[in-house]
């Protein structure tokens, strides 16, 4: 017999099945809060670089200007152990209530769900992040829902 981790139905060692449900006990788990201030001249910089001369965004905030006033990063150690990198799997935005210049925006990111799927070159590991923004008032303004990939 060999001193070779035998492999998972996956393809890759059994190890992975460990880091997978560690990851799981994590969904639903409130990282640290983000709190940031709208300004107006951020919003106006913003527009600029994005190149949306649309006056609306002198007073509200444009899509995903929420990402860049109040960037939430849910450290996921545990994935560092499966595959070898990273793929962003792309990101949607719900967009509840409007943001304006003088709204103190809270950003809370967590995992919301954690999954394996068989890839052409081997097994994948999606993470799929979330993150609520919140306004001053407690409002949930808006939502980021982020799937990351690892393989």
């Amino acid at each position: 017999m060999s001193n070779q981790e035998e492999p998972s139905l996956s393809g890759l060692p059994a190890a992975t099945a460990p880091v997978i449900d560690r990851l799981k006990s994590r969904i639903g788990v409130d990282g640290p809060s983000v709190t940031a201030t709208v300004e107006a001249g951020h919003l106006k910089r913003f527009a600029e670089a994005i190149g949306d001369r649309n006056p609306r965004w002198a007073r509200e905030v444009p899509p995903t200007f929420l990402v860049a006033l109040a960037p939430i990063s849910v450290h996921v150690a545990e994935a560092e152990e499966y595959g070898k990198g990273w793929l962003n799997g792309g990101n949607r935005f719900e967009y509840v209530a409007p943001v304006t210049v003088g709204d103190h925006v809270t950003a809370t990111g967590r995992i919301a769900d954690v999954y394996e799927k068989p890839g052409s070159t081997g097994a994948l590991l999606f993470i799929i992040f979330e993150t609520d923004y919140v306004n001053q008032r407690g409002e949930l303004v808006a939502r980021l829902r982020g799937t990351m990939i690892r393989r």
